[in-house]
């Protein structure tokens, strides 16, 4: 019986006689970046013949301009996904500009694109000339001016956001502040940031502006804008216990109802206490935080009063100085509660961004940093799901503006 051979595939083959795959692959893109170094200089010809509406030897007609060639421009390089290309551009004796080539183009809309987003998911600006060289060629114009100006898309884009209109009432709104490395060593550096829910139950990117430390000022400077642009109503605001945000409140939505971060209260408390007593605050905390009533939760407070007023006063005097703004949510649909006992909200989408700014190095200008963070918390936004209960926020906002007690209102589960 004759011995069976299988056939060895041509990969195979190429394999042994030791072309590697990678080989094979660097092998394609040099073919397609010589095919387009020899057919660009023909498509620019093309293209000025076009515009001319005659053949380089053939003189004007009576209904064409006279326009002349004159020679071409200096030889630059431009960079694309497959390499970068040496081109010459032709040139006329008046002001012509190529659709196919830009004046100073430099890289493919393709690569333009790209790299603010490598920038934008963790690739320094120092380190792209290091990183892209093997891709794109030694001759790629990759200098860290140039990776700047492609970053200032992000300024305009910012800008225009910043501008834009919104809705009239919002049900809640979040707002909370990031600290991201920017700026001076010895200064340290604060974006306020503001979500929105409206009245479809989508939460909304509303505001990233810098503050100075999250003052009252630089809160109410924040508020105002929102308010200059169309926000006329608030609900209920979340946030944590800075004064600062209570008292530019107070000025700018004096009747936007308050509701104390529980997870930044719980912080605060169990840090008042040795570390042998942290479980058992944090259980008892954890009770008040999940009790079904108002009532129930107030008789738990009361009691964790009595029980550690006089072992641990700092934590109760912790606990008493939120006040009543740690149980406002009760007012609210009780599907709406999880969502609105904390700032967890903007904690989610600040997840993304503190990964991004931790690796870095410390970002030198403030605006840069400014910019970055709008472009994370961009993507970020997108991940947002609408609050659980959503057919309610509607029919909320109408009883609010309707004057109907709340506590005697109906909702579902």
């Amino acid at each position: 019986m004759a011995k069976y051979n299988k056939r060895k595939s041509e990969t195979t083959l190429k394999t042994q006689r030791g072309t590697s795959i990678p080989e094979v692959r660097h092998t394609l893109d040099e073919h397609i970046r010589k095919a387009i170094q020899e057919k660009l200089p023909e498509l620019l010809d093309e293209e000025l013949q076009e515009y001319l509406g005659r053949q380089w030897y053939e003189h004007h007609s009576d209904d064409t301009p006279k326009q002349y060639r004159n020679g071409y421009g200096k030889q630059r390089n431009i960079s694309s996904g497959c390499g970068t290309i040496s081109v010459q551009v032709p040139r006329l004796r008046e002001p012509y500009e190529s659709k196919i080539v830009g004046r100073y183009q430099r890289m493919t809309d393709g690569i333009r694109a790209t790299l603010p987003d490598l920038y934008l998911h963790g690739l320094a600006t120092g380190d792209f000339g290091q990183c892209l060289h093997q891709l794109l060629g030694e001759e790629a114009s990759l200098s860290d001016s140039t990776i700047v100006r492609l970053k200032e898309k992000w300024k305009t884009e910012y800008n225009e956001w910043k501008r834009r209109k919104l809705h009239r009432e919002y049900l809640y709104l979040w707002i909370d502040g990031i600290y991201p490395k920017a700026g001076p060593k010895d200064d340290k550096m604060a974006l306020l940031v503001a979500v929105g829910l409206n009245q479809r139950g989508e939460k909304e990117l509303l505001a990233i502006e810098e503050g100075y430390r999250e003052s009252s000022e630089s809160w109410r400077d924040l508020l105002r804008d929102l308010k200059k642009r169309g926000v006329r109503w608030i609900g209920l605001t979340v946030a944590d216990g800075i004064a600062g945000v209570w008292k530019a409140l107070r000025d700018v939505f004096p009747h936007a109802r308050q509701q104390r971060c529980w997870i930044h209260k719980m912080r605060n408390i169990i840090d008042k206490v040795p570390t042998h007593a942290e479980d058992e605050i944090r259980e008892e905390l954890r009770a008040m935080y999940h009790a079904r009533s108002r009532k129930d939760a107030l008789r738990l407070k009361t009691e964790f009063i009595q029980k550690y007023r006089s072992v641990y006063p700092k934590a109760v005097d912790s606990l008493e100085e939120a006040g009543d703004r740690l149980f406002t949510y009760f007012d609210f649909p009780r599907c709406h509660w999880p969502s609105i006992k904390s700032t967890n909200v903007i904690e989610s989408i600040f997840s993304s961004v503190k990964l991004r700014t931790d690796a870095a190095r410390r970002i030198r200008r403030r605006d840069s940093a400014t910019y970055l963070v709008f472009k994370l918390l961009m993507v970020a936004e997108h991940n947002l799901n609408r609050i659980r209960g959503y057919r309610f926020v509607a029919q909320t906002i109408d009883n609010f503006n309707k004057q109907r007690p709340l506590s005697k209102v109906r909702y579902a589960a």
